[in-house]
């Protein structure tokens, strides 16, 4: 009987600190738009996935405007008011869901990804 006792503690005890996990947080590296070394920011790679995790659940096609779907984020985009490559921080598509904006928010560096692709001339890349 006391075999028995002694075999289910180490057992519960395996179990308890077996089913133990710590899953790390990886940090997200922040660009600096205003760098002008910054890697070159992929519209493409880098910022259709951004809208199509944050922003396509509105913008799509026939629904609201900017139509951000994968095929007609960049046409949609550059035929309105929404990219200034004069002045990027005041482009509507980084200013609107920015982390301080009142849609739905970019993480600071997606805001900063996007400020910077916009910042490097808006490119269909």
């Amino acid at each position: 009987m006391k075999a028995l006792k002694i075999i289910f503690s180490i057992a519960l005890i395996g179990l308890i600190f077996g089913g133990c996990a710590y899953n790390f947080i990886v940090e997200e590296d922040i660009i600096d738009p205003g760098d002008p070394d910054a890697p070159e920011v992929s519209f493409s790679a880098e910022i259709v996935p951004i809208f199509s995790s944050k922003c396509t659940a509105c913008h799509y096609t026939g629904n609201q405007m900017p139509d951000l779907t994968p095929d007609n984020a960049y046409n949609s985009l550059n035929s309105s008011r929404y990219i200034n490559t004069s002045s990027p921080e005041q482009s509507l598509i980084y200013t609107k869901p920015s982390p301080t904006g009142n849609h739905m928010k970019y993480s600071e560096a997606e805001a900063a990804k996007v400020l910077t692709w916009i910042t490097q001339g808006a490119q269909n890349n």
